[in-house]
């Protein structure tokens, strides 16, 4: 797991941000309290540490003696002390630090905390610069990978659009934040936001306009076609993160919202209702283009037994397990759900009849493979499943049809793959 290493002399301060840290961010800190144990610290284990928080005053380094180790060792780093100057600030920013903190309020603490988790997650995500003027990519593109974003750029709107499109996969795209000039020949910024805008949401990518023209209408016009944010050339590197940040916080918690209504909070497989949103087009697909389509019900044998002589505990980590299996083992075109309990649903489309008792078979047998431990016992598990390839009047008829094939297979001794006559 990715460490914070904080290079701290203040007691106080350096247990309340490594308190803060570990319990909100699950973050584990490495706490030095001068110059030469932060050193130490890197020479041990310095590979491990994705962000350094650093205080200038030090016993036994003062100044700007410690930024220049630890960023001269690689280590992406924030200042966060209590006294600070103007021109401390310019010396401080030059050496890409990418920001600076004082201690001068409680909220301070707050700011650093949110900081380091939007640090760490900028890792996992893809910025895209959009500015025809090469100079003007540079330092935005500077400033995003100093923030740890993984950053594209493109000359133009027409480029940008086509690398948006390259990064599009079935699950979403993979580009989650965009800076666009006004000013570009041929397609402008505007017309770059509508484009965004007709496959990307505001909620998923968020897109922050640039000029250094036309002030307030610019802001506005940026923001009637879809921009989520404006930002005024020349602009400090502190005001970029600033604007980046709360944006990308905006997309975070969006997107756990998203996440809580739509996937099983044991398994983060998709819920029941978003099976069905996911699933009705393709089965109104399949039934008007009389394609194949099957709809598969697996359920876990005696799973009341394993609840009921391992615990919940034990049964959570079974779920968690199958739920696994059936991940790695459907295709990227299926969509498989829990539907409650140890029931689970699949529904599969374009696939051959011939390779419908095999592929599931698969599942049973890779399910089968499984084994768990509960004290000093170990133990293993079935499932049982029940599938239809009759597209009948609906989707709910497929899956009563699949569920009914399901007692079948129940019935006659589990552990086994029962398909409905054709």
């Amino acid at each position: 797991m990715a460490k914070l290493l904080l290079i701290e002399d203040s007691k106080m301060f350096s247990n309340l941000i490594k308190n803060r840290v570990e319990s909100d961010l699950n973050i584990p800190v490495v706490v030095a309290s001068t110059l030469a144990e932060g050193k130490k610290q890197i020479m041990d284990q310095g590979d491990e540490f994705f962000l350094a928080l650093l205080d200038l005053n030090l016993p036994d380094a003062s100044g700007d003696e410690v930024v220049r180790f630890v960023r001269g060792e690689g280590i992406p780093s924030v200042v966060f002390t209590a006294s600070f100057d103007e021109n401390l600030r310019e010396t401080i920013l030059a050496m890409d630090v990418i920001d600076y903190v004082t201690k001068d309020n409680p909220s301070s603490v707050d700011y650093v905390v949110s900081l380091v988790q939007r640090i760490r997650n900028n890792a996992s995500e893809k910025a895209l610069v959009v500015d025809d003027s090469k100079v003007a990519r540079t330092i935005a593109s500077k400033l995003l990978r100093l923030f740890q974003f993984q950053v594209l750029e493109a000359e133009s709107g027409q480029q940008a659009l086509s690398i948006i499109n390259d990064h599009t996969t079935r699950s979403g795209n993979e580009i989650s934040l965009v800076l666009t000039d006004y000013n570009m020949p041929g397609m402008d910024g505007f017309e770059l936001v509508r484009g965004i805008r007709k496959t990307c949401s505001k909620s998923t990518m968020a897109v922050i306009g640039i000029s250094s023209q036309g002030g307030n209408a610019i802001s506005t016009k940026f923001i009637k076609n879809g921009a989520n944010d404006f930002i005024t050339k020349p602009f400090f590197p502190e005001e970029l993160l600033c604007r980046v940040s709360q944006n990308m916080d905006i997309i975070d918690q969006l997107n756990s919202l998203r996440v809580a209504a739509t996937r099983d909070y044991l398994t983060g497989m998709v819920n029941r209702r978003y099976f069905f949103e996911m699933a009705t087009p393709i089965y109104s697909n399949s039934k008007r283009n009389a394609a194949d389509l099957i709809v598969a019900m697996i359920d876990v044998d005696h799973f009341k037994s394993v609840n009921d002589t391992y615990g919940h505990d034990v049964g959570d980590e079974v779920l968690i397990a199958v739920a696994g299996v059936l991940e790695k083992t459907s295709r990227d075109t299926d969509i498989i759900a829990r539907f409650g309990g140890e029931e689970f649903c699949l529904i599969a489309p374009a696939i051959k009849q011939d390779d419908i008792t095999p592929y599931l078979n698969l599942i049973r047998t890779r399910i089968e493979e499984l084994s768990f431990e509960a004290g000093e016992t170990t133990f293993q598990i079935t499932a049982s499943i029940g599938a239809t390839r009759n597209l009948g009047t609906g989707l709910e008829q497929m899956i009563g049809d699949a569920d009914a094939m399901l007692y079948n297979a129940k019935e006659s001794g589990r552990n086994r793959v029962v398909i409905a006559d054709y």
